[in-house]
């Protein structure tokens, strides 16, 4: 059965995030990564469809906060 779900963004399931028991994407902005909530819409174990950023956002499939603290780490 194929499911049409209008004004969602499909991304890659792990671009999702979890803080303060919310999903949220790390979207890019101007060479940095801002956390976005978002809603998700429906998923499967690849992609997940959510709402909440625009259609031509790119976002991060790792946690930009994480790597950061890590390069940190090693220095």
């Amino acid at each position: 059965m194929i499911q049409r779900i209008p004004n969602a963004i499909t991304v890659p399931a792990k671009a999702l995030f979890t803080r303060a028991g919310k999903p949220i994407v790390y979207l890019s902005e101007k060479k940095t990564f801002r956390a976005v909530e978002v809603e998700v819409l429906a998923r499967n174990p690849d992609e997940v469809a959510i709402s909440g950023i625009p259609a031509d956002g790119v976002v991060a499939l790792v946690d930009p906060s994480a790597a950061d603290s890590k390069q940190k780490d090693a220095k």
